[in-house]
């Protein structure tokens, strides 16, 4: 028996691959491939989960980083003002060492009427007690500043000197 296998036309079945293609809509150009490769699934919820969390954390982290900057602040502020303080009070104590008796009387006089001057104001809601800022905030170039004690003016220096030490911070970083 002899074989019509080999014998059949093989081209019957030879059909060009691309026509076949276009027709069952499976074109592989650049277009259709871009296409292919932008199918629309669904996100991973895991992931968009961690990149929510991360932004949550981000907030938490930066809110507990102003306020250990505002205790920071707080603290230098008021280490500051205990220095200030003592140093004011060691300079007074040496000026008066250097007084005579009469200048003490005086002294001790003006600093009497200063605290019952004080007195009154807080009770009245008077007073200059903040340097002359107010409730306005900093001071500004050319404000008045107003300074009855060492205290005040070792404060004023205080801050001259720190803004100072900012304006030449940036300087030399530009």
């Amino acid at each position: 028996m002899a074989d019509n296998w080999d014998d059949s036309d093989d081209d019957d079945w030879d059909v060009d691959d691309d026509a076949l293609d276009a027709k069952l809509g499976l074109n592989k150009t650049a277009e259709s491939a871009a296409a292919a490769n932008n199918f629309d699934d669904e996100e991973d919820l895991a992931l968009k989960e961690k990149a929510e969390q991360e932004k949550l954390n981000n907030v938490v982290l930066k809110k507990k980083g102003s306020e250990l900057a505002a205790k920071k602040q707080a603290e230098k502020d008021r280490a500051d003002d205990l220095d200030i303080a003592r140093k004011a009070l060691e300079l007074e104590a040496e000026l008066e060492a250097n007084m005579t008796i009469d200048e003490r009387k005086i002294m001790e006089r003006k600093r009497q009427e200063e605290a019952e001057l004080e007195m009154m104001g807080d009770a009245f809601g008077g007073g200059i007690a903040d340097g002359g800022v107010g409730s306005k905030g900093a001071q500004q170039a050319g404000d008045k500043v107003v300074m009855k004690d060492m205290k005040d003016h070792m404060k004023h220096a205080r801050k001259v000197a720190d803004a100072m030490k900012v304006r030449t911070r940036t300087v030399s970083v530009q």
